[in-house]
């Protein structure tokens, strides 16, 4: 199981239901969408189907993060469908309680992603955050409490409510995930080949 927790006064709103997965939809991203450094990529992302969850099997892995300017943890999702799909734009990701509070990731920056995914391929996704108590204590969900973890796929169809993920360390050993103010996203990149 996974414990979370966020913390700090950036969710002061956190005990808000949350209109997260269940409705089913994301914000497109402004303007066009390239983050491919080469043209064929690029064309070949246009060309692709949404990735859904029904492809993709996601990992989300706490790293150990030196400085507050390295990810605290990495989300990855990996093509397990049998044909090529685009990841496009940002994916959610929502740390709950119940109907509680609960912290939805943001992206560190307004850039538009798109990434072509063929079978085996890996899109990964830097998260930066504080993962220990803020100095006045503050925690939004409390520190006790096991909160749970969804990701949803960008853009993704009416039926696509996403999946729950656990946190696991470098050596892939399930840990408590501690999360403690805002949550950013990095840009989503290919998992380099090799």
């Amino acid at each position: 199981m996974v414990a979370a927790v966020a913390c700090g006064p950036a969710h002061q709103d956190a005990g808000k239901p949350s209109t997260g997965p269940s409705s089913g939809t994301a914000a497109p991203p402004p303007g066009p969408a390239r983050t491919s450094t080469s043209p064929r990529a690029s064309a070949d992302a246009r060309a692709g189907a949404a990735c859904g969850t029904g492809h993709l099997r996601w990992k989300l892995t706490r790293l150990a993060a030196p400085s507050a300017k390295e990810p605290t943890a990495l989300l990855s999702a990996t093509n397990t469908g049998t044909t090529p799909c685009a990841f496009d734009g940002y994916p959610y990701v929502e740390v709950f309680l119940g109907k509680g509070p609960a912290v939805e990731a943001k992206p560190k920056t307004t850039t538009p992603v798109r990434l072509l995914l063929n079978h085996g391929r890996t899109v990964e996704v830097p998260l930066f955050y504080p993962a220990a108590p803020l100095r006045d204590g503050y925690c939004a969900i409390p520190v006790d409490e096991d909160p749970r973890i969804t990701v949803q796929p960008p853009h993704p169809a009416r039926t696509d409510y996403g999946t729950l993920v656990q946190m696991s360390d470098t050596r892939g050993r399930q840990v408590r995930a501690t999360v403690c103010d805002t949550i950013h996203m990095g840009s989503p990149r290919l998992r380099p080949t090799g």
